[in-house]
């Protein structure tokens, strides 16, 4: 088995968020290891080393892989926003009181 396959691959500058790229990797063995309940895979990444990993965090095209980029990040933004709001409120509230306080 030599099936390419495509993997996400998230990078950050210190912690935080900078960019994604989609790289192809080369599956050369999926199925269930000796002494192992789940199915995994064993590929080559597009540096050379090898690695096992589980086939569903793998796409097999280029598209449906960046297609999940863009749905993930949807989703992030999202929840950031959510989270911003809320502390939003937080911070007007903290300051409200300590201006009452004057």
């Amino acid at each position: 088995m030599n099936e390419i396959r495509y993997e996400i691959n998230w990078h950050t500058s210190g912690d935080v968020f900078s960019r994604c790229t989609v790289t192809p990797i080369t599956v050369i063995r999926e199925g269930v290891l000796p002494d192992c309940s789940g199915v995994s895979i064993t590929a080559i990444s597009s540096d050379g080393h090898k690695f096992q990993g589980s086939p569903g965090d793998y796409f097999n095209t280029e598209s449906e892989a960046w297609e999940s980029v863009k749905e993930d990040l949807v989703e992030a933004v999202r929840d950031y926003e959510s989270q911003i709001k809320a502390q939003q409120k937080q911070l007007s509230a903290m300051i409200k009181f300590l201006e009452e306080m004057k």
